[in-house]
């Protein structure tokens, strides 16, 4: 009788994580503790957090409340969510002033019902751009065409594109192409036929290993990336490399 098991062969750093419990949503776990256990089952060594909050309700909320994560635990990296709002934006230049933004998160537009157009989030994202701060931008959450339009008009902003799934598949490559600063995530993207087509066109540097966890499991698209045919530099790349770059993090 034979066992299916999977180990990782080189370093793991997740790059979306979702943590807390959300008004409509119960976490399967309930502290950072019973996360980090879940990243070793899977060989995960480090985690760029959110609290789940921030997507619909509250950032300010989401992000006062990702704090108790990280304190004391190295391996959870803070990943702030702003929105639309003035005092977002303001709570988001004081954690700034701090020291502690190296990465912020878009807010789900879709459930909050904002469209994400220049008009609305323009300070935002040139505020962005002259920190050179990365944007992560869900493509589950907030419509393909408006992620286009918006983040053409600011061209040196560093951004990565989470979810994507099989049914995005023909408005990926464009995005590649016309966004040269933006890297796909890659926790829904069945399509790997397509995705080594893409590593081939783009180079390895655009793609980031995450797993949008709690939303999908940890494991699969880990699994994936192992069996694509990757050597070990395009391996090492995908899983934590491309993420430590973008972050401006070197430490192994």
């Amino acid at each position: 009788m034979t066992t299916l098991s999977f180990q990782a062969k080189v370093p793991v750093f997740d790059a979306n994580v979702g943590v807390g419990h959300r008004h409509d949503r119960i976490s399967p776990f309930e502290n950072a503790t019973e996360l980090l256990a879940e990243m070793e089952r899977h060989g995960v060594g480090r985690a760029l957090i959110y609290h789940v909050q921030g997507e619909r309700l509250s950032t300010l909320d989401g992000n006062n409340w990702l704090e108790p994560w990280i304190k004391g635990n190295p391996e959870l990296y803070p990943q702030w969510v702003v929105g639309a709002t003035a005092d977002g934006l303001d709570q988001l230049r004081q954690l700034h002033t701090e020291g502690k933004v190296t990465n912020v998160r878009l807010h789900n537009t879709i459930e909050c019902r904002v469209p994400f157009v220049d008009w609305i989030y323009g300070e935002l994202l040139e505020w962005l751009s002259v920190q050179r701060i990365p944007l992560w931008v869900s493509l589950a959450d907030t419509p393909p065409v408006e992620i286009m339009e918006t983040l053409r008009r600011y061209p040196d902003l560093v951004t990565v594109l989470i979810g994507a799934h099989y049914t995005h598949s023909l408005m990926v490559r464009p995005l590649l192409r016309y966004l040269p600063n933006a890297h796909l995530e890659l926790s829904r993207y069945e399509n790997l036929r397509n995705l080594l087509k893409l590593k081939e066109e783009f180079g390895p540097e655009r793609f980031v290993y995450g797993s949008f966890y709690p939303r999908y499991a940890m494991g699969p698209m880990l699994f994936s990336i192992h069996h694509l045919g990757l050597n070990q530099s395009e391996l090492m790349a995908f899983c934590s490399g491309n993420l430590e770059r973008i972050l401006g993090d070197q430490k192994k």
